[in-house]
């Protein structure tokens, strides 16, 4: 499991007045020929360069996403389009990948790299690119209007010199989960802050001794029940006692059967 520094995320979360709006992952199964790591998709609340947003990745443990394989590439775009995917993800452009490339590199198709180190492979360039100039750095993001449409683009970093897009995908090899399930802590408390409302880079809720008693203050009294009543009907993970993705009658009858007398 990695360490991460809330303080990192927070400061990168922050990082010109970004915030995360949206996000959804999935992981890739050894059974649908994938290795089992998550992928992400981030969507923030305005136009971000592809620097931004591989430092945020970095700061939540993960880096951007690359598709070293037309399967891989294939898995991102399902990752866009499923049930729960942010919205905004194509709003003017596809989301950030992990390609980049170098300035001063000889050729246009010279010289692209994955996370990994790997090379950018033939097989996901739209026609025509990639288009940058081998004199300036350049990055690769998913191409489509309002969808994927199985091929990415090579764009400048800055979105004031290339292309509008706020969104990225993230992969995360591993991961802090105090609370479960499945989600990086890291990126849920970067996503939402109040889940770690003490700073200490953990979330709350993994502190209970009791799941009734929301707050962590050792009791289940009226300050759980006003946390469930003020989330109700949310998908609030705070207030969520039973895991069921949303706030209601459930987690209620859980405060009322876990009270604590009176002192």
């Amino acid at each position: 499991m990695l360490a991460i520094s809330i303080t990192a995320v927070l400061a990168a979360a922050a990082q010109g007045s970004v915030s995360i709006t949206g996000w959804s992952g999935v992981r890739w199964t050894p059974a649908a020929g994938g290795d089992g790591a998550l992928r992400v998709l981030v969507v923030v609340d305005r136009a971000w360069s592809w620097d931004e947003a591989s430092d945020l990745a970095a700061s939540l443990g993960a880096s951007l996403a690359p598709a070293r394989t037309s399967a891989e590439l294939g898995f991102l775009e399902l990752l866009c389009v499923a049930p729960d995917a942010p919205a905004g993800a194509f709003e003017c452009a596809g989301p950030w990948i992990g390609g980049a490339r170098a300035a001063g590199t000889a050729a246009p198709a010279v010289g692209w790299r994955w996370p990994d180190g790997s090379a950018v492979g033939a097989f996901g360039w739209a026609r025509g690119r990639p288009a940058q100039s081998e004199l300036l750095r350049a990055a690769l993001l998913l191409d489509g209007i309002d969808g994927p449409n199985g091929r990415w683009i090579d764009a400048l970093p800055e979105p004031a010199a290339g292309v509008s897009t706020r969104s990225a995908l993230m992969l995360f090899a591993a991961f802090t989960d105090c609370n479960g399930n499945d989600r990086p802590d890291a990126l849920e408390i970067a996503a939402n802050p109040a889940l770690d409302g003490d700073g200490d880079g953990r979330i709350d809720s993994c502190g209970r001794t009791d799941p009734a008693d929301i707050n962590g203050d050792g009791r289940v009294d009226a300050a759980d029940l006003a946390l469930v009543l003020n989330a109700w009907g949310s998908k609030d993970i705070s207030a969520d006692i039973d895991g069921s993705g949303r706030v209601d009658a459930a987690d209620l009858a859980a405060v009322l059967s876990a009270w604590s007398p009176a002192i």
